[in-house]
């Protein structure tokens, strides 16, 4: 039996889970632990705080802790993060670990690992499709910012994931209104351009229905109000699947495109809806193309830390399952 500890950081909440390793190969999760980001003031103290809840097991206990955080990693080791307040930087961690091996990756390459692994978690179909199975995988997925990752199989062989930082690119607006809505979130913000982080997000959907009916409200003050008809659905829907396809299009995910992140798991409807499906497929040159891309919403909670877990799992050689 071998253990490994998966951590998922996110801008609001962190989550923490002990999955075990049997002797056939097969990956189980035991236990789990949620807590505030904010409520630490740096990695260690975030650890230690999970530690001292109960169901995580020490470090002399597992062979692998795989860290999995909201930003770009450089070295495996190091990592600056959106939408949290503190960087992260596990070498220290390292050499207090002893025989556990120390894992830092993006948190959407954790969302990415998942996606193998989708008999274990909860999905709902947002587009039926035909995939094409030696080709790429797509992640994305809005929450407190919008994560990407793209995974591939070269020749047949392992998982590689392909990391993005592309909800820090230029956001696509085009037509009167949307133009409008660019000005006013350049404003709001104080963003020198606008970028998928602040559109399709959650403080995203804050934005959006701000424009459009000049009332504050918390994202989850706006999802309890509006229908599935209401402009702020509508414009969300269509500006979600642009992001979905633009990254389709980017890295040919032609296997399957699956969207994560609190803001559609929570309320689907935001993306299971004819609008979406509309703006995902409107392409003059691959339209058809796009028609045939399997499109799943990920409806599990923890699929981060399921992801991060088989991650783990492949690096120490345990197997691929």
């Amino acid at each position: 039996m071998k253990n490994i500890v998966a951590v998922d950081i996110g801008g609001t909440n962190s989550r923490f889970a002990h999955f075990t390793i049997d002797d056939q190969g097969v990956l189980s999760c035991v236990g789990r632990v949620k807590l505030k980001t904010a409520s630490a003031s740096s990695l260690d103290d975030l650890i230690d705080k999970a530690l001292g809840l109960g169901p995580i097991p020490a470090a002399a206990h597992r062979e692998a802790l795989v860290l999995a955080v909201p930003g770009a990693v450089k070295e495996n080791t190091y990592a600056s993060l959106a939408n949290v307040a503190w960087k992260v930087d596990v070498s220290g961690l390292r050499a207090r670990a002893g025989g556990t091996r120390i894992f830092l990756i993006n948190d959407f390459v954790a969302q990415a690992f998942a996606c193998p692994l989708a008999k274990r978690l909860e999905m709902e179909t947002v587009q039926a499709g035909a995939p094409e199975e030696r080709a790429a995988i797509a992640v994305i997925g809005a929450g407190t910012g919008l994560g990407h990752c793209a995974l591939v199989t070269p020749d047949g062989g392992d998982f590689l994931p392909l990391p993005s930082e592309a909800g820090h690119a230029t956001f696509p607006f085009y037509g009167k209104t949307e133009t409008a809505y660019g000005d006013f979130l350049m404003e709001r913000t104080g963003a020198e351009y606008p970028y998928g982080d602040i559109v399709v997000s959650g403080p995203g959907l804050t934005h959006l229905h701000a424009f459009l009916t000049g009332r504050e409200l918390s994202p989850k003050d706006i999802v309890a109000e509006i229908t599935p008809e209401s402009e702020t659905t509508i414009l969300f829907a269509r500006f979600y699947a642009r992001a979905c396809r633009n990254y389709v299009l980017t890295v040919l995910a032609l296997k399957g495109l699956f969207i994560a992140g609190g803001v559609a798991m929570k309320n689907p409807f935001l993306v299971v809806n004819d609008h979406f499906r509309r703006e995902f497929t409107e392409s003059g040159h691959y339209g058809a193309m796009l028609q045939k891309i399997p499109v799943s919403l990920i409806v599990s909670e923890d699929s981060g830390l399921w992801g991060a877990a088989h991650y783990g799992m492949i690096k120490i050689g345990a197997g691929n399952r």
